[in-house]
């Protein structure tokens, strides 16, 4: 019992703010990755899903299907950074005791940028830079391009976070900056979309949130793991975790070692 005390109090000590802290952080990353957002007041925000039909975009990790014409929906009410938003008139750029008044911080919200393209009005169907065609061929123009005139065509999430993701690496803001950089790649005038590199840039979006919440767990498994499993296993049941010294036997002749109980 002794040598229980030393584990249960670091426990006590260190668990009684972390764990509680993990809880709500692991919550917020499982909505994250699953595309669940909720608004200030912590309500969760209801998602619309993508009703289009068409081909789709092969989008890696994406949280929904992503159709190609709910995508050229938005990219054809986008002819350069500023017709995002009037970025020296978000909420940011009134702070009050701003660093540098004349250059304010101009932070673009989602939900933001979300509504600003639903209201947007459809300019033209783009073509590619390459072959100087429609995006997705002539068929696909002829069936949506008046639907998408008219702006009668509801525009989902998952295209709407696809096109986001592409520039802000699953951001919760978008700034001018790194807009401009991801249009002059796949946007590169007001009249052509490369695909293609549209493509990658959204997948690699999306594979920065995946790679830091990959990162997040093994922080955890290691941390909680050398702070609190293996103590416990040390003491109550000699099992060598292989944390070293903190998960030490202190009986090197009846110790367990836990990996070599896998192999």
């Amino acid at each position: 019992m002794s040598q229980l005390i030393k584990p249960v109090l670091i426990t006590l000590t260190l668990g009684g703010g972390l764990i509680p802290a993990l809880i709500s952080a692991n919550g917020a990353m499982a909505q994250t990755l699953s595309g669940k957002r909720v608004d200030d007041d912590g309500n969760e925000i209801i998602r619309i899903k993508s009703s289009a039909a068409g081909p789709m975009l092969p989008i890696l990790l994406a949280n929904d299907k992503v159709p190609l014409v709910e995508v050229i929906a938005v990219i054809g009410r986008i002819t350069n950074v500023d017709s995002l938003a009037d970025w020296r008139n978000l909420p940011s750029t009134k702070v009050p005791n701003a660093i540098d008044p004349n250059n304010p911080p101009m932070w673009l919200p989602r939900a933001t940028f979300k509504d600003n393209m639903r209201k947007a009005r459809f300019t033209s169907w783009p073509s590619d830079p390459k072959t100087d065609k429609p995006v997705g061929g002539e068929e696909l123009k002829n069936e949506y391009e008046k639907l998408l005139k008219s702006n009668k065509l509801p525009i989902g999430d998952a295209a709407l976070d696809a096109i986001w993701d592409s520039w802000t690496g699953g951001a919760s803001i978008a700034t001018p900056d790194k807009v401009k950089s991801a249009l002059e790649k796949w946007r590169p005038s007001k009249d052509t979309f490369a695909l293609s590199k549209f493509i990658a840039a959204a997948t690699g979006g999306r594979s920065i949130v995946a790679l830091g919440a990959l990162t997040f767990i093994i922080i955890q498994v290691v941390s909680l793991g050398s702070l609190f499993i293996a103590p416990l296993l040390r003491v109550a049941f000699n099992i060598d975790a292989g944390f070293g010294q903190l998960g030490a036997c202190y009986d090197p002749d009846t110790c367990v070692k836990l990996f070599d109980m896998i192999q």
